[in-house]
């Protein structure tokens, strides 16, 4: 399978207009993450893969797990980066830089 920028484009933004849970968005992410041959759009696959492992930690709704999730400011970033407005910078998403 090829992950795309605009696939998730669309996930995110339905995670911000209510329309899919962030646990819904997690096991999304975690799915294709677990997908074999799974493949990302050229030039974009760190940033594709980064989001997907940010994502994925939704799908663990343990209270420790809690604070692993990424905060609403990261996935704006992200959607920023993946709509080409902004280049997209890893050292700027906290969850790298642990």
């Amino acid at each position: 399978m090829m992950v795309t920028r605009k696939l998730v484009v669309e996930q995110l933004e339905k995670v911000f207009a209510g329309k899919a849970s962030r646990e819904d968005t997690g096991w999304w992410a975690y799915d294709l993450m677990l997908e074999e041959g799974l493949e990302y759009e050229p030039g974009y696959g760190r940033l594709l893969e980064d989001v997907l492992r940010s994502l994925h930690y939704f799908h663990d709704t343990e209270p420790y797990m809690v604070q692993f999730y990424p905060e609403t400011e990261e996935l704006l970033y992200y959607l920023k980066c993946l709509r080409g407005d902004e280049f997209y910078q890893r050292s700027r998403v906290v969850h790298w830089r642990v």
